[in-house]
């Protein structure tokens, strides 16, 4: 078994009582459900026994996912049926039914109807409990009911169901790498850690008499499956509680859609809460096929304004203007043949005449991310945004993440529009994560982290921790916090409600229009702020994005507030200490 990527081998460990389960379910298989029945035959039957799969943790050790013992009573054609008599089978069915179906409350005859050809066994009865399993063997053992079996099998349970479904993921009945059936992981943590969940099954030939009957076998002639590891997550299920509570208050109060939060550590890269809601439930099978998405790893949307957060990062780095530097706003501007206008143009047509850069950021000025992108150049705007990430994965330890590359000077169907559109978050592309990430930098002294969710590996091998993996430098530190202070002063200055009382935060709002066919949708947006702090010294990030808000369409209305109301519960909880300057 290879380690994972980006970990740290450290010790053998012993596995925890709950482990040791797939081998008691492997005697029942034997001692319990298999009725021994006199040599008539040199006939094997050839069973897999499914190992228990590894358990998900958060980072508090709550069960997020766990194997739980199940029963399924199973239908075998007996050798009186085989050949296709319809009369023969038809009366197998009916005496299956006379003695089980009073206990099963089920009809063999009505579930065979979809028994497939190919088929020579059948589950009729899956999930039932172990008191009702065993009353059922005993049944069958007394009245010498041939072709029936009742086994016990693997269920997979997700406790916390749609808090953590996107995150952790579900697994499905399929075939590996190698080409042995068995379960397997779909999306999410069970995808991503596979290798290390599944454990190892065991085929076992047992010996039949000619009835099919398995005969006597000594108990310590059967193999035994090897468990699956265990997955510790960076996700802390109370702080994914109060989040997932404060964007569903937000999704009522705004009217919007749907939602998406991620939360993380800008000094690690660890992701303490990641929700998307509405959300699939992993124990739902039925909506797996439709639903189970992570949009924070795969959904890419135009982040609007919260883009000028890097824009203005690239001008302050390459010394083009400072703080102070000031610049005459106008409500409307030509950019390449293109007009760019202000968001509030209706109430300024003239736009607010002289601001400063810390200005241009309060007031979310669209003219002025044109004017820094024009005095930058695409060859050092576009070197910005491949520094921050932008254009390029994340390297998150989860399966199917979304990426756009940047449409940039030299493409063959980039425009000098382009430039200026992108440099106030319109004509780009980047997932709720990428966006995060990339303004964690800020955050981070200019350095950005290789965001993950899986913190250990426990296997039977030992155990691996992630280490915190610098991916590169996106700013200088001096940059860095000169932009915190600016975007400090948006909250403090113009967006409210993105205050958080006792805590000095930084942050920007965003409002992007959405993207159709026939152009942008003049009346829906997607609102955001992201923010972090405190700004003295930035322990966590959150990133809030509504969809299609109806109440209002701006991010300072709808999305700051959720930002203020999570914040505001999980800074204490993580132990971080008011600002001494705090508001």
């Amino acid at each position: 078994m290879k380690e994972p990527a980006s970990m740290l081998r450290l010790h053998p460990v012993a596995f925890p009582p709950a482990m040791l389960l797939g081998l008691v379910v492997i005697r029942l298989i034997y001692l319990t459900f298999y009725v021994p029945g006199e040599p008539s035959g040199v006939q094997s039957l050839e069973l897999r026994l499914e190992a228990q799969r590894g358990r998900i943790l958060d980072r508090r050790e709550a069960v997020l996912a766990m194997d739980a013992p199940r029963y399924q009573v199973v239908l075998e054609y007996p050798p009186l049926v085989q050949g296709g008599d319809p009369v023969r089978r038809a009366k197998w069915l009916q005496q299956v039914d006379e003695i089980l179906s009073p206990m099963l409350g089920l009809s063999a005859q009505e579930a065979a109807r979809n028994w497939p050809d190919t088929w020579w066994q059948f589950p009729i009865a899956r999930g039932i409990p172990e008191d009702l399993a065993r009353a059922v063997s005993r049944r069958v053992e007394e009245t010498g009911l041939r072709g029936v079996r009742v086994l016990p099998y693997w269920k997979r349970v997700y406790p916390e169901g749609s808090l953590l479904g996107p995150v952790v993921g579900f697994v499905f009945f399929g075939a590996d790498h190698q080409g042995l059936e068995g379960r397997q992981g779909a999306a999410g943590v069970e995808k991503a850690y596979d290798e290390f969940l599944r454990g190892k099954p065991v085929i076992l030939r047992v010996p039949v008499d000619a009835e099919g009957r398995p005969l006597p076998v000594k108990e310590e002639a059967l193999a035994q499956p090897e468990p699956g590891g265990e997955v510790v997550l960076t996700i802390d299920r109370t702080i994914q509680a109060i989040v997932a509570e404060e964007l569903a208050r937000g999704l009522q109060e705004s009217g919007a859609q749907r939602g998406d939060v991620v939360v993380l550590r800008p000094r690690t890269g660890e992701i303490l809460a990641m929700v998307s809601l509405p959300a699939f439930d992993p124990n739902s099978p039925e909506t797996l096929d439709r639903d189970a998405r992570n949009p924070v790893v795969q959904d890419l949307y135009e982040p609007g304004s919260v883009f000028k957060i890097l824009t203005m990062a690239a001008a302050l780095e390459a010394g083009v203007v400072q703080p102070e530097t000031r610049y005459l706003d106008y409500g409307c501007v030509e950019f390449g043949g293109a007009p760019i206008c202000n968001w509030d143009r209706d109430r300024y047509p003239g736009g607010r005449g002289w601001l400063d850069m810390t200005e241009l950021l309060i007031y979310s000025r669209n003219v002025g991310a044109a004017y820094l992108a024009r005095m930058l150049g695409p060859d050092r705007f576009y070197a910005a945004l491949h520094a921050f990430g932008i254009g390029e994965p994340t390297d998150v330890d989860l399966p199917y993440e979304a990426t756009m590359r940047v449409r940039a000077y030299g493409d063959p169907n980039w425009r000098e529009a382009d430039l200026g559109r992108q440099a106030f978050g319109q004509a780009v592309s980047v997932t709720p994560l990428q966006m995060a990430v990339a303004v964690s930098a800020v955050a981070h002294d200019g350095l950005i982290m290789r965001p993950f969710v899986v913190r250990e590996v426990r296997t039977a091998e030992g155990v691996w921790r992630t280490e915190p993996r610098i991916r590169r430098r996106a700013i200088s530190v001096q940059t860095a916090r000169t932009l915190r202070e600016m975007l400090a002063a948006v909250i403090e200055r113009e967006a409210v409600k993105a205050r958080v009382p006792g805590y000095r935060m930084a942050g920007k709002t965003g409002t992007a229009q959405i993207p159709t066919p026939l152009g942008y949708d003049p009346r829906e947006t997607i609102a955001s702020f992201v923010g972090f702090g405190p700004v003295e010294d930035p322990q966590v990030l959150i990133l809030v994005k509504l969809d299609r808000p109806r109440r209002s369409p701006w991010g300072s209305e709808e999305a700051a507030p959720v930002f203020a109301r999570i914040a505001a519960r999980i800074l204490p909880l993580l132990g971080v200490p008011p600002s001494a300057s705090g508001p």
